[in-house]
């Protein structure tokens, strides 16, 4: 559902940043920084019209940091909280725990305007949605699910490729497995906040979550490099296979860091898929070295 969301936003319908969104109760979502407007003091400027009979329920919420970009210290760790005022003296705040997100209200009938303060990025438009709250519990459900299912089909790969390599007795696809039990870990690492349950019994992997994806980077790094070595300076069984699934897994990766690269200096690139783009790759890179190392022709069979 959330791919089908993002892949709609373009085609949504386009106001000017002074005109005031009219919105009702069958409000779902809105792309909403093309509608705010800078104002000469710092930060931004919007108005909402509740154009129906009960007030209006929104949530301003802005797209998840890159973790990997705070985790190497290209980014902040903590993102500022999220505040609102709005034209009738209300200030609203987002809560500690839930820095992206801030929960206002319009009552019905009336038009109110909203001053937003400066942001970290204060030179151009924060990368801002605005949700009615069903819409994105939704959302973020949909993407729970399409996580938790990445990470168990990757799962499962691990454990055919694990098999299969101990079956074989291949040095070659057990460095693949360990270079994609690193990636994997530092996929899960990235998505931990979407799919661990939220209770105290988790708290210490959330709490440790930044030196989590170093250590697995750094794993998954170290095996990229020995497989690329081995393939230069040994003479290895199978060469020509393992030069393919290499190429293959070197321009999957290619395409994760320039992603993840873009997604730090242009955070809305692609809507709500900005964040996900990358981590697709990450995904598809572990999966990759898995089926090289599950599809490795067997020895005793030459």
């Amino acid at each position: 559902m959330w791919l089908l969301i993002a892949l709609l936003l373009p085609a949504m319908a386009q106001a000017t940043s002074s005109d005031p969104l009219r919105l009702k109760e069958d409000f779902r979502l809105l792309e909403l920084t093309t509608y705010i407007r800078a104002v000469d003091n710092g930060g931004h400027v919007f108005a909402v019209q509740n154009g129906g009979t009960e007030d209006l329920s929104l949530i301003l919420h802005h797209l998840p940091q890159n973790d990997l970009a705070v985790a190497l210290g290209l980014q902040a760790a903590a993102p500022p909280l999220l505040r609102l005022f709005s034209s009738d003296d209300r200030e609203f705040a987002s809560l500690p725990g839930a820095p992206e997100k801030l929960t206002f209200l319009v009552p019905a009938g009336q038009v109110q305007s909203f001053f937003l303060p400066p942001m970290a990025d204060a030179a151009r438009a924060p990368a801002l949605y605005l949700w009615s709250p069903d819409a994105l519990a939704a959302y973020e459900n949909s993407r729970q699910t399409f996580h938790s299912a990445v990470l168990f089909l990757l799962s499962l790969l691990m454990l055919l490729s694990v098999a299969l390599a101990i079956l074989r007795r291949s040095r070659r696809a057990a460095y693949a497995v360990v270079m994609a039990a690193g990636l994997m870990v530092l996929l899960f690492s990235l998505w931990m906040r979407d799919v661990l349950p939220a209770n105290e019994s988790f708290s210490g992997l959330l709490v440790n979550r930044l030196d989590i994806i170093r250590a697995a980077l750094a794993i998954g790094a170290l095996m990229s490099v020995v497989a690329h070595l081995n393939l230069v300076v040994k003479q290895i069984i199978n060469r020509n296979y393992w030069t393919r699934v290499i190429i293959v897994s070197d321009i999957i990766l290619l395409a994760f860091a320039v992603l993840w690269a873009w997604q730090i200096y242009e955070p809305n690139f692609a809507g709500l898929l900005s964040v996900e783009l990358s981590q697709m790759a990450l995904a598809m890179t572990s999966a990759t070295s898995l089926l090289g190392a599950i599809f490795v022709p067997d020895r005793r069979a030459r």
